[in-house]
């Protein structure tokens, strides 16, 4: 059994409203202060030619183009890789089937208009027969 001091004591020692020890502050690295402190200019100079290197690399070699076909190639091995999954095929052809649809519904929408909740013809005909009467001949 514990004895009172001793129940103190842990329940002190575990205090979370004290703030925790402070951490040694970080060794500075001795390899990039002897780098620097040798020539200054040159370090710079060796810096600036090294990214322009690497944007030279990036320019000619991962420029727009190669980055376009790269994403092609990436879509078109995916695309091709659909037709083996028969979750895709199915969704590609309900996707073509609606697609006809609403082009579909796009044309009927051309002639007809919906008046009262019922679709009717854009024109109606008129009881003019003659071509000299302006609503001749409109359907």
């Amino acid at each position: 059994m514990m004895t009172e001091e001793q129940i103190v004591a842990r329940l002190l020692a575990g205090r979370l409203d004290q703030p925790p020890a402070p951490k040694p502050p970080p060794k500075p690295e001795v390899k990039a202060n002897e780098v620097w402190d040798k020539d200054r200019r040159q370090t710079i100079a060796r810096n600036a030619a090294t990214s322009a290197e690497a944007f030279a690399h990036v320019v000619q070699e991962d420029g727009y183009e190669a980055r376009r076909r790269r994403q092609e190639a990436k879509e078109a091995a995916e695309w091709s890789a659909g037709y083996d999954d028969p979750r895709t095929r199915y969704q590609r052809e309900l996707d073509r089937f609606w697609e006809a649809q609403r082009r579909i519904e796009e044309a009927v929408e051309d002639e007809m208009v919906e008046i009262g909740g019922f679709l009717e013809r854009r024109y109606k005909s008129s009881c003019h027969r003659g071509k000299g009467d302006p609503d001749y001949g409109t359907y």
